[in-house]
């Protein structure tokens, strides 16, 4: 049988010693596991950090939540397009509502004074002419040209009797009269019309004082 020296020429360097020399070397844990200087533990760390990232688990969640923060991204940007679009819509739809009252306005005005110098012709008919086939010929166009105007929305003013109202009311003469009281409307001197119910051209009339 073999002695431990046939193995072991030189006692210095069984395996055993160098163990023990280890294991009694306090400063053998504090020694970095490579040459870049990292510690055990920050191996382990680093190792485990990998582990997570590398985890499909993870990157599913990760993905999950940078889809989410995307959609609400874009849906913001959509409800800020599409309420800047309204208000643009809504802008466009005013302003051409704006032109096509005014066109209106500008065309039926235009008809008004025919429609004055033609009541004022038909006041002048002399008596026992109304008969006459010149003045129902006049009688005719009045009542085509009232006719198309209410078509288009237009009404006549209430003056006379009425109080006083400078929204559709332009008072050309003031003065007293018996019996009538202050405000009121005595006369009309001109017809004022609406239009869809707001004043197109108001009425002149003398007000009592």
């Amino acid at each position: 049988m073999r002695n431990q020296e046939e193995f072991f020429p030189d006692q210095s360097e069984a395996p055993g010693d160098d163990m023990a020399d280890a294991a009694n070397d306090p400063l053998a844990e504090q020694q970095p596991a490579e040459e870049g200087g990292l510690s055990w533990q920050e191996l382990v760390e680093s190792f485990e950090e990998q582990a997570v990232t590398d985890d499909p688990m993870v990157q599913l969640v990760q993905e999950y939540k940078e889809a989410i923060k995307a959609r609400d991204e874009a849906e913001d940007k959509y409800l800020r397009a599409a309420a800047e679009f309204a208000n643009a819509r809504r802008r466009a739809e005013l302003r051409a509502d704006h032109e096509v009252r005014a066109a209106r306005e500008y065309i039926l005005t235009s008809f008004l004074p025919v429609v004055d110098d033609l009541a004022r012709a038909l006041l002048a008919v002399p008596a026992g002419d109304e008969t006459q086939s010149w003045s129902n010929g006049f009688s005719l166009i009045q009542r085509k040209l009232d006719g198309i105007l209410e078509r288009q929305g237009v009404t006549t003013i209430e003056a006379e009797g009425q109080l006083f109202d400078p929204a559709q009311h332009q008072a050309v003469i003031m003065e007293e009269v018996e019996g009538v009281a202050s405000g009121t409307v005595v006369q009309e001197l001109q017809k004022g019309y609406l239009l869809d119910g707001r004043v197109l051209r108001p009425s002149m009339v003398k007000v009592a004082q």
